[in-house]
């Protein structure tokens, strides 16, 4: 029977090369890009004024919330966005988009520079005249 005999020279190498092997792995590992998680979003809508309405997304970013929107108007219609902070105060500038005759899907951006930004967004569908037909309020989730 053959016997082999290893080093205490060898025994160290293979040590040093497994553990050389396993801090690669655990550092491709860690440096791996984590997961980002989307920004949440609510839906709103549809807002409506005779054939005329207006719908989408709301989503929602640290000090800021994006209105994704689809307006179909006869006439001319405008979807007015105002932001609210945890406290109640309404942020300006409120965002805006008017629509006539058309269909228009867009996003519009409704600032609330605040820390916590947005707990809510009014939405409200006015006419030609710029009298509110309909609105709904969105939460943050």
């Amino acid at each position: 029977m053959l016997k082999f005999h290893t080093s205490s020279r060898t025994r160290h190498r293979a040590t040093v090369a497994a553990t050389i092997a396993v801090a690669a792995v655990a550092t491709l590992v860690s440096a791996a890009p984590a997961a980002v998680a989307a920004d949440p979003r609510t839906q709103f809508g549809p807002l409506r004024y005779g054939a005329s309405y207006a719908l989408g997304y709301l989503r929602w970013h640290a000090r800021s919330v994006d209105v994704d929107y689809s307006i179909k108007a006869y006439g001319c219609r405008t979807l007015w966005a105002f932001g609210y902070d945890a406290n109640g105060n309404l942020h300006y500038p409120p965002a805006q988009a008017t629509v006539c005759d058309t269909t228009d899907t867009e996003t519009m951006n409704v600032p609330v520079d605040v820390p916590g930004g947005a707990s809510r967004v009014l939405l409200q569908f006015d006419d030609d005249a710029g009298v509110t037909r309909d609105q709904e309020t969105g939460l943050h989730p």
